[in-house]
């Protein structure tokens, strides 16, 4: 499809600079606020210290969580936390324009309804940058479990599989990442190689392999962490 484009890079910190280079453009081409979800994971952390090297117009870009542990803010294992860490403390970007998920039992639907206030009816977002887990997971759509097979939200509560702690999540449904202009899945590791490939081919299998945007998808691998 001439919307795809896959590309793999030798060095972690290549891929994170080209994901960079993604969200500088689409920040040019867009008037007003740039709509932007951003996950948690080792890869999208190697983004985020990229993006916090780069002078941008980071007053029109609004941060949603791709998806988020139902811990508090403060919390090591809270998605928003590491990306606050990592990249929101580092950068002049306004406190109302970084949304971080509610840890309420509510707190899908009200991300829901403020991912539509923002985004409009559709609730498109311009740009997403997913993570890849090696059972073929991305956000928190896990395989076999309900919430990759729900067409009509935009947001939805999930659980990590057996085992898996943090278990209680929220995250943005296939539909809201469907719908956006650019989605950027990146892996990085020998251990993902395989589920890489098969989201590639678009193996409906894997919640990765279901990653079909209107807009652009970027695929893209790094051989090292």
């Amino acid at each position: 499809m001439k919307n795809i484009t896959v590309k793999k890079f030798k060095t972690g910190p290549a891929m994170a600079s080209f994901a960079a280079g993604l969200l500088r453009k689409a920040l040019r081409r867009k008037r007003g606020c740039l709509l932007t979800a951003v996950s948690g994971g080792r890869t999208p952390e190697r983004l985020f210290k990229e993006l916090a090297s780069l002078e941008l117009p980071w007053e029109r870009t609004i941060f949603f969580m791709a998806d988020e542990r139902l811990v508090p803010l403060s919390s090591p294992h809270s998605n928003f936390g590491a990306a606050r860490r990592a990249l929101f403390s580092k950068i002049a970007v306004p406190k109302a324009n970084l949304r971080p998920v509610s840890v309420r039992p509510d707190g899908a639907a009200a991300y829901e309804k403020e991912l539509l206030r923002a985004a409009g009816p559709s609730g498109g977002l311009d740009i997403v940058f997913l993570g890849l887990g090696a059972d073929g997971h991305t956000a928190s759509l896990f395989p076999g479990a309900p919430a990759p097979a729900d067409k009509k939200r935009l947001v939805s509560r999930a659980r990590a599989p057996h085992g898996v702690k943090p278990a209680a999540r929220v995250t943005l449904t296939l539909r809201a990442l469907n719908g956006a202009d650019t989605l950027v899945l990146m892996a990085a590791g020998p251990e993902k190689k395989e589920m890489f490939a098969r989201a590639a081919r678009g193996d409906k299998r894997i919640p990765a392999g279901r990653l079909r945007p209107r807009g652009k998808l970027y695929l893209l691998y790094s051989e090292n962490i």
